[in-house]
């Protein structure tokens, strides 16, 4: 049935003894869960037991291909990465794009385990059907941009794609991440720390196989179609980037500033951040992933002042949380930041908003320097920002709690818990859901904890149209499970969510695509294979003791915004529970946020969770 778009094939290895094995994925596993997240979600329920300790030499980590990754048509780059992460102590799944999925395909095969460990610092170079470490104990200590050159360096001269940690995750930072290539990472969850507990540095692959397509001439068709509308479609994407939202989202009074004291600043005091100040005073060049005509990242350098020299390529996400959430409106500095947590390895939105925590307690008195090496880290100052963040890496100072995560700091240091935002461990990113209740609701279900993707990017909806009040409750339910379902089937696609548009894949998917690359028709069933998703996602959480009293929102979301367009405006826990409602009666769970029975039956999902 299924005629092209997958491998069918598994690679395992296993790091204790240095075996590989290759399996078959069976066609209904691809029919039920398409690939990606879908196919990494089911993994994750069949292999990790919810007692295994994400740092354990039990824990597996896996990488999870989609039907379209690495296929013949425009930004065919995602794919997924599935463990138990240590930052919330459950379920992760996070994605990215690059070149490493794609020459995944390449080689054969749909997804990579790695299980055991090994004993001692390796890179692990898969090559078609052969499987080589380099071992070397030089390799402890690097940077993720110094492990990735020094391994393509004793490689053949051939198109690799790599994946690399920092010292962060060598460390144990519990939320260090997984470097893509040079230049986009799995962030957040903490994937980097479940390698480095492996003892792998890094990995290597390439291949000279080629994915099967059911119709590659309508394949080009496609690809020239997608194309053609992503030019006029995404003409500003490419220009300014993910970056041109913060103009957008601090003139909506949702940018998260201070530690979410405030949601907004005027203008004037935030333009140091623009999209168009990132544009006219450090953009280089643009980036593109795999296969990629839009090219929306930005690379940037500061030329003069204080941090000259330094050089990343901010997101959107990193600026916010580098940015204004730190009282830093400079670019300069949020490029010094972004680039320093790169080289480090670590999560950027994290890492500015525990920064963030840091800065508010020194403003309220509640630490000292004396309990940081005499360092004082401040609201706006961008050199102790950087200094920090080498501590958080090195567990320096106040940085040997800091580096355990939210949850780690909440344990330790209780009294701190009012001055952290997140959800079931993972920090918010740079939206302020106070001035917009559905991204709430969105934090308190996700099933990753706190996440603007994951758990439903509600911004278009309610900020950017006309369709919802944004400080409406009703219809929140409905507008969150659509898109967290969307998201689900998309993240299992293979596909970056920039160009999904160009696709048709939204809530009524067309069937072209899928059709011409697979042979199957799966647009009928897309939505469906969403809510599946949602729906196993959600079971392995309540197997792992994640349950209603965990879609919770922290103590500053009650407290209403002091200023700005959204001033007044939180969410209490009545606000909440209503939304709760909504949504877990559109979903067909009960009140504590099981899926029931009869739900799991109608999404012919009862069968694989048994």
């Amino acid at each position: 049935m299924l005629q092209g778009g997958y491998m069918g094939k598994l690679l395992r290895i296993n790091l204790t003894t240095r075996q590989h094995v290759i399996e078959d994925i069976v066609a209904k596993d691809f029919q039920y869960f398409l690939g990606g997240r879908g196919l990494g979600a089911l993994w994750y329920w069949r292999e990790i037991e919810p007692n295994v300790e994400p740092l354990a030499s039990q824990n597996k980590i896996g990488f999870f291909t989609g039907p379209l990754t690495g296929a013949p048509l425009v930004s065919t780059t995602k794919f997924q990465v599935a463990t138990k992460g240590p930052e919330t102590g459950h379920y992760l799944c996070s994605n990215s794009s690059g070149y490493f999925g794609p020459r995944l395909r390449q080689a054969g095969f749909d997804a990579l385990i790695l299980e055991g460990v090994c004993e001692q610092w390796t890179a692990v170079v898969v090559e078609n059907d052969t499987v080589r470490f380099i071992d070397d104990k030089s390799w402890q200590g690097l940077s993720t941009f110094e492990a990735r050159k020094k391994l393509l360096n004793q490689l053949p001269d051939l198109k690799w794609a790599t994946l690399c940690v920092g010292p962060a995750a060598e460390n144990g930072v519990v939320f260090s991440s997984i470097f893509v290539d040079d230049g986009r990472a799995f962030g957040r969850g903490g994937s980097g720390a479940v390698l480095a507990s492996k003892k792998v540095k890094a990995l290597a692959v390439r291949g000279d196989n080629t994915l099967p397509i059911a119709d590659a001439e309508k394949c080009k068709e496609i690809d020239k179609n997608a194309r053609k509308d992503l030019k006029i479609s995404r003409e500003k994407h490419r220009l300014l980037g993910t970056a041109q939202l913060v103009e957008i989202i601090n003139e909506l009074g949702c940018m998260p500033t201070l530690n979410f004291q405030h949601s907004w600043k005027p203008p004037e005091e935030v333009q140091g951040v623009y999209a168009q100040t990132l544009r006219k005073e450090y953009f280089e060049r643009n980036y593109a992933c795999f296969r990629c005509s839009v090219a929306c990242g930005q690379s940037a350098k500061v030329k003069l002042g204080e941090f000259a020299g330094a050089a990343s390529r901010p997101e959107y996400e990193s600026i916010g949380m580098l940015g204004p959430l730190c009282g830093l409106n400079r670019m300069d500095a949020v490029i010094a930041a972004d680039e320093v947590c790169n080289k480090l390895g670590m999560d950027t939105i994290t890492s500015g908003n525990l920064l963030a925590m840091v800065m508010e307690l020194f403003e309220k008195g509640v630490i000292s320097a004396d309990e940081n090496e005499g360092l004082e880290v401040n609201f706006g100052d961008g050199q102790a920002m950087l200094q920090m963040l080498q501590f958080i890496a090195e567990r320096r100072g106040l940085g040997k709690i800091i580096a355990n995560g939210a949850k780690g700091i909440i344990e330790a240091r209780p009294e701190w818990k009012a001055f952290i935002c997140h959800v079931k461990g993972l920090p918010f990113p740079a939206y302020d859901p106070r001035g917009f209740n559905g991204m709430g609701l969105a934090y308190a279900t996700s099933a990753r904890g706190a996440c603007h993707n994951v758990g439903g990017y509600t911004v278009s909806g309610e900020l950017l149209s006309d369709n919802y009040d944004r400080y409406a409750l009703k219809g929140k339910g409905e507008l969150v499970k659509s898109l967290q379902d969307n998201r689900a089937y998309v993240d299992s696609l293979g596909i970056c969510t920039v160009v999904r548009g160009a696709y048709g894949f939204g809530t009524s998917p067309p069937p072209d695509t899928l059709l011409a690359v697979t042979g199957y028709d799966f647009a009928p069933h897309l939505m469906i294979i969403g809510e599946r998703i949602s729906n196993l996602e959600r079971s392995i959480l309540l197997r792992e003791g994640i349950d209603r009293k965990d879609d919770d929102l922290p103590p500053r979301m009650k407290e209403p915004i002091p200023d700005g367009p959204a001033s007044g405006h939180f969410i209490s826990d009545e606000m909440l529970n209503e939304m709760l409602d909504e949504y877990y009666g559109l979903r067909g769970w009960d009140q504590n946020g099981k899926p029931l029975l009869k739900t799991l039956e109608r999404l012919e999902l009862k069968e694989f969770i048994s």
